[in-house]
């Protein structure tokens, strides 16, 4: 099996290296404390960035917000209009601009805005979510697509609205439970 003086060295270094790795992992602390320590600071830490999101979003969108309450829908679109060039690719306004448009009577509109809204953030349609807005995509979902099939049966072949009914699928099968 060994040949030459080289073969005999390699296979001492190969025993030698084993040995040491079986003495480390032996004498080796292993405190799981530590290891689920970490697991916890990393969820603390995710909940936490939740939290401030929360109420940075709520802070930044008081504005569009007490509008909204006032009936202020012109007003509250120019604000979400500054607000996104402030915050460019925040979601958030176009939840709030697709709420905007519903109030209008834009349900198309609606419907895409809060398509885009649902897709860049699942938390909208998630009952559990402090960011749950089910009612309002409820709403015109349940308003929207009945006028937009009509609308597509009277206009065929309209790729826009073919767009905004896939839009509409989209909300239905999300607040059905439906994953991406």
């Amino acid at each position: 099996m060994f040949q030459d003086r080289f073969d005999r060295l390699l296979f001492a270094g190969l025993l030698l290296t084993v040995a040491v790795l079986a003495g480390l992992l032996i004498t080796a602390p292993i405190d799981a404390s530590h290891v689920s320590g970490r697991v916890m600071d990393r969820q603390l830490e995710q909940e936490m960035s939740y939290q401030a999101r929360i109420a940075f979003l709520t802070r930044r969108y008081q504005p569009v917000i007490v509008q909204l309450g006032q009936g202020a829908l012109p007003e509250a679109l120019l604000t979400l209009e500054e607000i996104s060039r402030d915050l460019p690719g925040e979601v958030h306004s176009d939840l709030l601009r697709g709420d905007v448009f519903f109030r209008m009577g834009q349900l198309d509109r609606a419907l895409t805005n809060l398509a885009v809204a649902v897709r860049q953030n699942p938390d909208y349609v998630d009952s559990a979510s402090p960011l749950n807005q089910r009612q309002l995509i409820d709403a015109v979902v349940s308003q929207g697509m009945p006028q937009l099939r009509d609308r597509l049966r009277a206009q065929p072949g309209n790729r826009s609205l073919e767009q905004v009914l896939k839009d509409g699928y989209y909300l239905q099968s999300r607040l059905a439970g439906g994953c991406e």
